[in-house]
């Protein structure tokens, strides 16, 4: 988890590059979206000299990040919500909870993903 200033490539491939930093193990593979922050001819030639897999979602497949947009919702969309956060303290403050946030869900959290999805009908009887 970390927070970027906004979507340019600049941005997104230095949060990239401190991830890889930080991770307790090698990088194998980034699977983004299709958004050109993301595929573009810097990132994908700093995969290549790093060896590590870079694949991205079919075109016009929304879904196909469905593991990625659930993670979202149970961490990030809990902890911060659907604001926008446009200043650089605010960015900050981000990053900062992010780093703790991190950790807990990591070390602290059992992780399940889902296998299938029930339907609304059958969820109604379910309690957390």
């Amino acid at each position: 988890m970390v927070a970027v200033k906004n979507k340019a490539q600049i941005w997104v491939f230095a949060r990239i590059k401190n991830i890889k930093e930080r991770l307790p193990f090698s990088m194998l593979g980034i699977d983004s979206d299709n958004g050109a922050e993301f595929i573009n001819a810097q990132l994908i030639r700093y995969c290549k000299e790093h060896e590590i897999t870079f694949t991205r979602s079919r075109p016009y497949r929304k879904n196909d990040s469905y593991f990625v947009e659930q993670k979202h919702w149970s961490v990030i969309r809990r902890a911060v919500g659907y604001g926008r956060y446009d200043t650089d303290k605010e960015l900050s403050i981000l990053n900062k909870l992010y780093s703790y946030l991190r950790l807990y869900v990591n070390f602290f959290q059992p992780v399940r993903k889902l296998l299938n999805e029930l339907p609304r009908s059958k969820l109604r009887g379910i309690r957390p």
